[in-house]
């Protein structure tokens, strides 16, 4: 029984497919359907390309903002650091000016010293001799 209902099913389907088959291409009507079919089908490919198209262009607008943006915002922290650089070199500059006049008081103050301690031993140099004679 059950390979009888399945034959019968089979017959069945064999009858609606051909049965369409015909009413497509067989009768003007069936012509007519199939066309407007065909045509709502190329219309609606048409659509999907164009908003395929719209949504490439809006993605690709999307990257060169993206992209600029980005560009931007790299010019301005290259330029931060720029200045951030030359505010570090002037007081580097400016501490090694100081470190050198540090340098030369340092030198001009010892020799002072040293003249000084010069005078003082000659003067207890003198002052023995004079002492001895």
């Amino acid at each position: 029984m059950s390979n009888k209902s399945s034959l019968i099913g089979f017959a069945l389907a064999g009858m609606a497919a051909g049965a369409a088959a015909w009413y497509l291409f067989g009768t003007k009507e069936g012509r007519k359907s199939l066309n407007k079919a065909m045509d709502g089908i190329n219309e609606f490919s048409t659509t999907l390309k164009e908003k395929a198209n719209e949504g490439m262009e809006c993605a690709s607008d999307f990257a060169d903002k993206a992209k600029k943006k980005a560009k931007k915002k790299f010019e301005e922290g290259k330029s931060r650091f720029e200045d951030a650089t030359d505010e570090i070199k002037e007081k580097g500059n400016r501490l090694k000016d100081d470190a050198q006049d540090l340098g030369r008081k340092a030198a001009h103050s010892a020799e002072s010293l040293a003249d000084d301690a010069k005078g003082k031993v000659g003067d207890l140099a003198d002052d023995a001799k004079n002492k001895i004679q």
